[in-house]
């Protein structure tokens, strides 16, 4: 997070290329005050998803990096007040949480400089992590139940 670079304002990122939107949403993700072992649990938590009940998530890599990069883009909103005049001419305060739109190849890069960085980690401790898991709240309803997420064609549903 320290080597991202600057942290540069959602309206200009248009036209940079893919892998310099992935830095700058880590250097926003540092601006936020996120700290990286959130990152990390994140990175965890998707790979537990797909190691416990590989038959609900799909085991391809594209959609891994993906998820973990959406899970740690989000993170990084900003809190936005807005101030308008309502029907009846009063002033109105209303705020709302905002973040750039997370797609394409910048989630691609994102995912993929979190894993990375986490991939020691991973390989250490994810078989703890996910048996902490299940002695704590229990299995996947996918490993206890396999049918109920199976469809007609053989393929597996989400839940």
């Amino acid at each position: 997070m320290a080597s991202a670079g600057p942290a540069e304002i959602a309206s200009r990122l248009r036209g940079l290329p893919a892998e310099r939107r992935a830095r700058i949403a880590v250097a926003r993700l540092r601006e936020a005050g996120i700290h990286p072992e959130r990152l990390l649990a994140i990175t965890i938590a998707v790979h537990s998803l797909i190691e416990e009940a590989p038959q609900v998530v799909h085991r391809i890599r594209e959609w891994r990096i993906v998820a973990i990069a959406k899970g740690c883009h989000r993170l990084a909103s900003v809190y936005r007040p807005w101030t308008f005049i309502g029907a009846d001419g009063r002033v109105r305060r209303a705020a709302v949480q905002a973040y750039p739109r997370s797609a394409g190849r910048v989630l691609r890069y994102l995912g993929e400089m979190i894993e990375r960085e986490s991939q020691w980690v991973i390989e250490k401790h994810l078989a703890a992590v996910l048996a902490h898991k299940v002695a704590r709240y229990g299995a996947h309803p996918a490993t206890t139940n396999p049918l109920k997420f199976a469809t007609p064609g053989g393929h597996h549903a989400h839940p």
